[in-house]
């Protein structure tokens, strides 16, 4: 834990990274899923965005980025049109798997309109590795999605191995958003856990992120504390656009294309999970990384534009 709270400790608040001229977009393309992880913050209710619904929503907001992620995207009846529309555009696509349904036809989907693949793998799985070695074979970025808990985090070194060609690992926080499913952890457990899974990640030359989920009372991060909305856009399967991904069926969608902001002292999650007043610590936005290269907070979205 002391590794992990120097480097907090030195670490300034360096910002947010700026896009110059365009937003990006996300999509949940689908609700519909061929897995149930207790961490998922979707209600998987089987329905799909439609093709012409989100090409109207990208010519409209016309972004640099478009996320595509559900439910899991390859179960959406025109992924394959929609990637090749949206290459078309010349946008940058992120694709985010669960890795199950990366067959040959869909890889070479990808592999042809350059889209960046993450994949979320939490242990080993012979049919998951065995598809990403073909996406790398392929030549598609790779990148890993990893939940980091007590029991995934003796998997690492083992995904590390298999998986040394992956552009980057993201070690995510894992959220409880109100079924009890998910035990979620303090920062005094939190802290810990990370310095094990970076340093199991380091022999690897993987480049790795993580979510900090906590800051320090009374430091900059506490003061200036990075949120994701009012940015960019985020659209569920329903059409209706959300302040962020965690609070899809937590508050009222709209059908405007504009960002929607919202505070974090008004954010649904941090409200809702507040640390004890003797905590030295404050819960921040879970769904913001950060890094032990450079310092500086971004949000999942742009983690494709750091080489």
């Amino acid at each position: 834990m002391q590794q992990l709270e120097t480097y907090l400790d030195q670490t300034h608040y360096a910002g947010i990274i700026k896009r110059k001229n365009k937003m990006d977009v996300a999509f949940n393309v689908t609700r519909k899923c061929n897995k149930g992880c207790d961490y998922c913050y979707l209600s998987l209710t089987g329905e799909d965005l439609s093709l012409e619904k989100i090409k109207e929503i990208v010519e409209a907001s016309n972004p640099k980025t478009v996320t595509l992620t559900g439910g899991e995207p390859l179960m959406h009846p025109n992924i394959e049109e929609l990637l090749s529309f949206l290459s078309q555009r010349g946008n940058h696509i992120h694709l985010l798997s669960n890795g199950i349904l990366l067959n040959e036809d869909y890889l070479s989907a990808i592999s042809e309109t350059n889209a960046e693949l993450f994949v979320t793998y939490n242990e080993p799985n012979n049919r998951i590795s065995q598809n990403l070695h073909q996406a790398n074979n392929k030549g598609i970025d790779v990148n890993l999605h990893h939940v980091l808990t007590n029991k995934t985090v003796e998997s690492l070194d083992e995904i590390c191995q298999d998986l040394n060609f992956a552009k980057s690992l993201l070690l995510l926080y894992p959220t409880d958003l109100g079924d009890g499913k998910v035990t979620m952890y303090g920062p005094d457990e939190w802290f810990p856990l990370l310095d094990k899974a970076i340093l199991a990640t380091q022999p690897y030359g993987i480049k790795t992120y993580f979510e900090q989920a906590f800051a320090k009372k009374g430091s900059e991060l506490a003061k200036k504390q990075p949120c994701p909305t009012g940015k960019d856009l985020f659209i569920d399967a329903n059409g209706m656009s959300y302040p962020c991904c965690l609070l899809v069926d937590k508050v009222l969608g709209s059908d405007s294309l504009l960002p929607i902001r919202m505070s974090p002292e008004g954010c649904n999650f941090i409200r809702d999970n507040p640390l004890s007043d003797s905590s030295e610590y404050i819960r921040i936005c879970p769904i913001v990384i950060t890094d032990k290269y450079d310092g500086s907070f971004q949000f999942p979205s742009h983690l494709g534009d750091k080489k």
